[in-house]
């Protein structure tokens, strides 16, 4: 294990026998830590101090090549993927266009996690390609009255990239932007509106098969990942940029910026896998690195209703579970009524009684009650759906099973005394102008 990792937890184990001792702490007169305990930043980051007349700060640039592998995806396959598939998710209200390729990816790290306006920004990551690779650029406010030196640094990235592309930041990073250039006086280079915000995304696809959608939980089970010794937790960071100001410790702060490069190349990476999803062929024989039944949700979500009837017949045909079954094809069912496809959503009822829900019954009867007309094909229904109510072992509480008896009872009686004023079933004569 290094050395340098061996004293930082050390200082840390220090800190919290500190916190949790019930004695009374001596007040001891404070002295500067040595240099070597303390070594320039420069020393430990790539970077260099700018100063300028608002004040200095320290600007730590890499460039990575486009085939540089992170986790299971080179950063390059970004700009494979087109800008419009990227348009249900981005606001774009002047109608500007989301383009991949010159759009900026931004991440923060700051004094805390409020968006008052007591949070600063003391790091800030952007991320951008070029002709030759991707760009990762960092800036850091060495003290709070150098803020506006930083500020207008990164003004200039701001103003070459109208898209933006994080992970949180239309609820965090980018208010908190906003909020530290209004503080300061500095006018804002960009409204932030055509901003690609990745963790809804993340949510829509992942949620139902991972525990969390938390950018390192994601790292882990989607990207392939892995961090090494440097990292820091991102809890500690605010106690650490603090205990930097006031002692000037710079190997944590070495380790922040470790921490927000790999946020940076993972959400390029990120941006690109959910892009691979996007544009999958539903090719049952191909591995899907999400499951059919989020892909579905989100295909509708798009619009793109065959896609996203495909991908619910697939969750249906391969669930996870039988819960995950059962809500592939209500949902399918329930998109074929909103087209208007009523007979093909009938068949898929039709395969589904029998099962472990009343809710094919119930819509099956619907259906040949209001768009068929035939009445006796409903009565049928309804009394089956009666008996399947009445059988044991059905997971429902009684009050339930009271209530949806009920319900049967009442579209059965109505069915009746339709049937007994047409005797002669009328089929399927002036189906297409019922009311469904």
């Amino acid at each position: 294990m290094p050395s340098d990792d061996l004293e930082w937890r050390a200082q840390l184990r220090a800190r919290l026998l500190r916190m949790s001792s019930s004695q009374p702490q001596t007040a001891t007169r404070y002295e500067p830590p040595s240099r070597s305990a303390n070594p320039p930043l420069e020393s430990l980051v790539q970077g260099e101090w700018v100063t300028t007349a608002e004040g200095r700060y320290f600007l730590s640039e890499q460039v990575y090549p486009l085939d540089h592998r992170h986790g299971e995806l080179c950063l390059g396959a970004w700009n494979q993927l087109s800008g419009e598939q990227w348009s249900p998710f981005v606001l774009d209200p002047e109608g500007q266009g989301f383009e991949p390729r010159n759009a900026l990816f931004f991440d923060l790290e700051t004094t805390g996690l409020g968006r008052g306006t007591g949070t600063y920004a003391f790091l800030v990551g952007v991320g951008f390609f070029v002709d030759n690779g991707f760009v990762a650029r960092q800036y850091f406010m060495p003290s709070y009255a150098d803020e506006k030196a930083l500020l207008q640094a990164l003004a200039r990235d701001l103003a070459e990239h109208p898209a933006l592309v994080s992970f949180n930041g239309r609820t965090f990073d980018w208010p908190i932007l906003q909020t530290r250039y209004i503080v300061s006086r500095c006018p804002l280079p960009q409204q932030g509106d055509l901003h690609l915000d990745l963790l809804p995304l993340a949510r829509r696809l992942w949620r139902r098969t991972l525990d969390s959608c938390a950018l390192s939980s994601l790292e882990t089970s989607v990207l392939g990942v892995r961090r090494n010794g440097s990292d820091v937790p991102g809890f500690l960071i605010p106690t650490l940029y603090q205990e930097y100001i006031r002692e000037g410790r710079t190997r944590p702060i070495a380790r922040i910026f470790y921490h927000n490069v790999i946020d940076l190349l993972s959400m390029v990476t990120l941006a690109a896998k959910a892009g691979q999803v996007l544009q999958t062929t539903l090719d049952p024989q191909e591995s899907l690195p999400c499951d059919y039944l989020s892909l579905a949700i989100l295909y509708e979500h798009m619009d793109r209703v065959e896609d996203a009837l495909r991908a619910y017949q697939l969750a249906n045909e391969r669930p996870t579970s039988p819960e995950e079954a059962e809500t592939a094809y209500k949902r399918q069912t329930l998109l074929l009524k909103r087209l208007g496809r009523y007979d093909e959503a009938a068949e898929i009822w039709r395969k589904q009684m029998n099962r472990r829900d009343i809710f094919p019954y119930v819509e099956l009867a619907k259906y040949l009650e209001h768009r068929l007309r035939d009445y006796a094909a409903a009565e049928q229904v309804v009394q089956e759906a009666v008996c399947w109510l009445q059988q044991p072992n059905r997971s429902l509480r009684e009050a339930e099973r009271r209530h949806l008896l009920a319900e049967l009872q009442h579209r059965l009686s109505r069915v009746q005394r339709r049937l007994q004023n047409a005797p002669e079933c009328i089929g399927q004569e002036d189906a297409n102008t019922a009311s469904p």
